[in-house]
């Protein structure tokens, strides 16, 4: 007996399925609603991913040039390399001159790589340089020290936070000798009880030294007398006598001071400016050293006969 089939019977048979079967219209849905969140999951991970274009200058920059970060970081170590002040001192037109130049910088050096300058350039080879030890020393010159670090520097290095005196002397000597010492402490007792420097050269057999000649400034006295001689006359004042002091080669000398602006000793709030600045560059030059310490211990290095140091 024949029996008649639908055609929807004839469709299932054969493996196919309707449009018009409310089941195939839910599966599209489905299917299209999943491609578009796909989408839109993979633009989001697109367009933030890192390197990618944004209109978010992120928290560790200072500015953004063409996507190209200007580091908060950099941005403080040339405030201070340019005003010598930490950055809570700056003014704001002192900011923002940094700023623009930095920005100004930027733009160079990437117009400069558009046009694939060589590296071999003298002036490129110094700008890489400089960047390393920048990057290098990034840490260091970001951080701001605190009140007891610039006080324990300040106490360490004391001597060069002195305001600039003024000093004119007659410096007389006889060298090292068995006498020399005992000689020279009866000279120092007759220059104080007024006898002349001129009187006591020829009653001695002395020799005037002229390492100080006029009037000079207390820096460039210190380094014509020696750390020893300078440190008898530093807190000096005029007319004053000193007792013998040996100099580095054993020559025992006295010294009459005539004019006299001492110096005078400056306090950490009167100096911090110049205190900030030395401390800086000193943890500079501290991590440059290890630097180069590091990379030398990592380098194969050959020299030419005749270059060995």
């Amino acid at each position: 007996m024949l029996k008649q089939v639908a055609p929807a019977d004839d469709a299932a048979k054969e493996g196919k399925w309707s449009l018009a079967e409310p089941g195939a219209r839910r599966s599209l849905l489905l299917l299209a609603f999943g491609a578009v969140v796909g989408l839109g999951i993979a633009g989001f991970g697109l367009f933030t991913a890192k390197g990618t274009g944004t209109h978010t200058v992120p928290p560790e920059d200072a500015a953004l040039v063409n996507q190209q970060p200007i580091l908060i970081s950099d941005f403080t170590t040339q405030l201070q390399g340019e005003f010598g002040i930490p950055i809570a001192k700056a003014t704001p037109a002192q900011r923002k001159k940094v700023l623009d130049d930095m920005i100004a910088e930027e733009l160079m050096v990437q117009r400069g790589l558009e046009m694939n300058l060589p590296g071999s350039d003298p002036d490129v080879r110094t700008a890489l340089v400089a960047g390393v030890e920048l990057q290098n020393s990034a840490n260091v010159l970001a951080k701001q020290p605190t009140l007891a670090e610039m006080q324990a520097y300040y106490d360490a290095h004391k001597d060069r936070y002195r305001t600039q005196g003024v000093l004119t002397l007659r410096d007389l000597y006889l060298p090292a000798g068995p006498n020399a010492k005992a000689t020279m402490a009866e000279v120092s007792k007759a220059l104080r009880a007024g006898a002349s420097p001129d009187a006591l050269i020829k009653q001695y057999g002395l020799s005037e030294a002229h390492k100080v000649n006029g009037e000079e400034l207390d820096f460039a006295a210190r380094i014509h007398l020696g750390d020893n001689l300078y440190a008898a006359v530093r807190d000096s004042t005029a007319g004053q006598v000193t007792d013998p002091v040996a100099d580095k080669d054993g020559s025992i000398h006295v010294m009459q001071v005539g004019k006299r602006i001492p110096s005078v000793q400056l306090s950490l709030a009167d100096s911090s400016n110049q205190v900030f600045t030395d401390y800086k560059k000193d943890a500079q030059d501290k991590v440059q050293a290890d630097n180069i310490k590091f990379l030398k211990g990592k380098a194969e290095i050959l020299l030419q006969k005749g270059y060995e140091p």
